[in-house]
Formats: C-alpha cells, sequence, structure tokens
C-alpha cells in the first residue's frame, strides 16, 4: 500500500513528501488549488489554512477536510521530476 512517510511545508504552497517506497520530491499546490473549481480546495488558497497540512491517514490532510490520494501525490512528484 503506497503512502505518504514524511511531509515538510517548505515555501508558499510547495511540500516535500517522502513515501513508503523511498521515493520523494517537491510538489507545488498553487497551480491545483488556482484551477480547482471546488471551494473546499480553493479555501486552500489561503496561505494561512493552507499551512495546516498534516501528515493522517499515509497522506497530506488539512483542517478543512481536505486531503489528495497518495497515488496523486506520487503522480505530482513524479511528474515534477520528469520535468526538470
Amino acid at each position: 500500500m503506497l503512502g505518504v512517510t514524511k511531509m515538510v511545508l517548505q515555501d508558499n504552497y510547495v511540500v516535500y513528501i517522502e513515501f513508503n517506497d523511498g521515493q520523494n520530491g517537491v510538489i507545488n499546490f498553487e497551480g491545483e488549488l488556482k484551477k480547482d473549481h471546488r471551494e473546499i480546495i480553493r479555501e486552500l488558497l489561503d496561505l494561512e489554512k493552507f499551512r495546516t497540512v498534516k501528515l493522517g491517514y499515509h497522506t497530506l490532510c488539512w483542517d478543512n477536510g481536505v486531503d489528495f490520494a497518495p497515488e496523486y501525490l506520487y503522480e505530482q512528484v513524479i511528474a515534477q521530476k520528469n520535468v526538470a
């Protein structure tokens, strides 16, 4: 089962993530938050709310109830590495 084992909030909407298979990298959430039409996601554009991110249930969770599937986060980390 894929899961996030470590996260470190870096700058603004950027989070460093490590997975239980050893993969790691950073995700900049700003673009995703801006293009998502759901209000609960868009709330996280408020940096104070975004900074409530924490590790829970093998993924990233926020105080407003938002979480992302670890598989989605994994894809984002891989995509960022392929761009670099």
